[in-house]
């Protein structure tokens, strides 16, 4: 990786080079852009000011919140980037571009990071932002009492300190190139130092809050101090949650929302071939999976897990429940298209003879097999049926247990022998891994304690040998894979549906509508 080199101190990680870092270790090549089915070619008119945009999601929760720490669903997220900010935005290609940060650098070695942070943002009520706020926000997640999603993430943050009024320095224990990636999710979002009633959200965005009613929705409205000059472009943002997917569908083609997430069946075709309304496609690495918790039984049997990824018949599952909107996965959380990926690893599909073997090793005789899906995963009572018709073929009899949404990440998720598991796709791969398979992360909900499997993931961060790196990734693969502890069928692009009067979307590979950040730049044509 080639860097601008200095007299020994931090020298600027140059674009180029930290484009080609974050290729290999991010999702940029894993995708192949965004489809847009019906809609009219990009306004080239200047944004329309005002406006109130109404937006349903697929997703609901009692537990909704305005702590980063705390964020688990898109729904979050959307809140999130509508009140804060953080130092990067991910763009299109997955890469980190300046946000709160006007710039950042890196030494030789990736382990000693400067951002450079803009001068006179404030906040929505008026206070200036502070370094000490920056310094609160990234170095919170330390806190074990906190309970962090991104707790695995600051793991190799050694310091963070302020080098006079609008510079940040982040030591770290081991390189890690993707730095920029990581401060610019969502856990990430700047708050007030000290903050910890986070009742009544105060942040740099470009909204303040109107109302919260969590597991209902929430109301924005413009935040008149916003940083970015002439933005946001809408006056005011409703948020509401519609479970059932048809009745989103119904509620975009019905004018009741601009926008909605997550269109599925026949609704695509339906919206993509209207005059008004267009599908927004967004191809990435997110998936649904079953993953079985390898601490208990009876999932902690490899063999009964493997049996069930070779009951799956993925090409059934993409072609007819996703609409061809995916890729086909194998076992492990990396995707075909993406230059990390071992595709010498044997594609697995539907073999009811190796389902026999495995189920035959694995003892588990007539007993039923009960599997947890829920709408809170998506598409994961597809994939439970799509397992329990062929199941029957083996002599396995499966139970599918559908919990409801509200409740099933606090509650199910994990804490049931096998259960449905959905992952938005992180901007790097090695986020993800830090997140869902290190031993403690509170993401691994099959409770993996695999020493070696921990150091693979460290040592991925941290190596700039592309070879080495490569063979890493090839050995993290396939001990996932070999595991049994997950059956990842497909990979599911993100299919959205818009009003053609909505604009200023572009396709980001780690969420809905933009990667879940939109608020400050779209528009509704008048």
């Amino acid at each position: 990786m080639s860097r601008n080199q200095s007299d020994g101190g931090p020298s600027i990680l140059t674009r180029r080079a930290f484009n080609t870092a974050t290729l290999v270790g991010g999702l940029a090549m894993a995708t192949g852009g965004a489809a847009l089915i019906g809609a009219p070619k990009p306004a080239r008119a200047a944004p329309t000011r005002g406006g109130l945009l109404r937006l349903a999601t697929h997703s609901q929760s009692t537990n909704d919140t305005f702590d980063p720490a705390k964020y688990i669903y898109g729904n979050d997220y959307i809140r999130g980037t509508s009140v804060y900010n953080s130092l990067t935005r991910l763009d299109e290609k997955g890469l980190a571009t300046p946000e709160l940060a006007e710039s950042f650098e890196a030494n030789d070695t990736a382990t000693h990071w400067v951002f450079k942070i803009r001068k006179g943002v404030t906040y929505s009520d008026g206070a200036p932002l502070t370094m000490d706020d920056i310094i609160f926000s990234i170095m919170r997640h330390k806190d074990a009492k906190l309970g962090s999603s991104a707790k695995p993430l600051v793991a190799n943050i050694k310091e963070v300190k302020a080098d006079g009024p609008s510079t940040i320095i982040i030591e770290l224990n081991a390189p890690d190139v993707d730095l920029p990636i990581m401060i610019g999710t969502f856990q990430f979002m700047v708050v007030k130092n000290g903050t910890t009633d986070f009742s009544k959200p105060v942040g740099t965005g470009p909204f303040t809050v109107k109302e919260f009613k969590p597991g209902v929705g929430t109301s924005f409205k413009r935040n008149p101090s916003y940083w970015k000059n002439g933005q946001p472009y809408v006056d005011e943002i409703e948020m509401f949650h519609v479970l059932d997917a048809v009745a989103r569908a119904n509620a975009l083609l019905s004018g009741d929302a601009h926008m909605v997430t997550e269109l599925k069946g026949t609704a695509i075709e339906q919206v993509g071939s209207s005059d008004n309304f267009a599908v927004f496609t967004t191809p990435c690495p997110r998936y649904t999976a079953i993953q079985a918790a390898v601490d208990r039984a009876p999932s902690n049997n490899p063999d009964l897990g493997l049996t069930l990824s070779y009951l799956i018949d993925r090409k059934r599952l993409l072609d007819t429940v996703l609409k061809g909107q995916g890729v086909i996965g194998n076992d492990h959380p990396i995707m075909a298209t993406s230059p990390l990926c071992d595709n010498n690893l044997p594609q697995r599909a539907l073999d009811y003879d190796k389902a026999k073997f495995h189920f035959a090793k694995s003892g588990f005789g007539t007993s039923t097999l009960e599997i947890h899906v829920s709408d809170a995963a998506p598409f994961s009572v597809d994939i439970g049926q799509l397992l329990q018709r062929e199941a029957t073929r083996i002599g396995l009899t499966i139970e599918l247990k559908r919990d409801p949404a509200d409740s099933y990440w606090n509650a199910v998720a994990g804490q049931r022998p096998y259960t449905s598991i959905t992952f938005n796709p992180r901007p790097t791969y090695n986020m993800l891994l830090n997140l869902a398979y290190k031993a403690g992360a509170a993401w691994n909900f099959s409770h993996i304690n695999d020493p070696a499997l921990d150091k693979l993931i460290d040592d991925a961060r941290s190596t700039k040998d592309q070879t080495q790196r490569l063979h890493i990734y090839s050995q993290i693969q396939k001990s996932i894979q070999d595991s049994g502890s997950i059956t990842l069928p497909c990979f599911m692009s993100y299919v959205d549906g818009i009003s053609k009067k909505v604009k200023g979307l572009v396709p980001v590979p780690v969420g809905n509508l933009s990667g879940f950040n939109f608020s400050d730049s779209v528009w509704l044509e008048s």
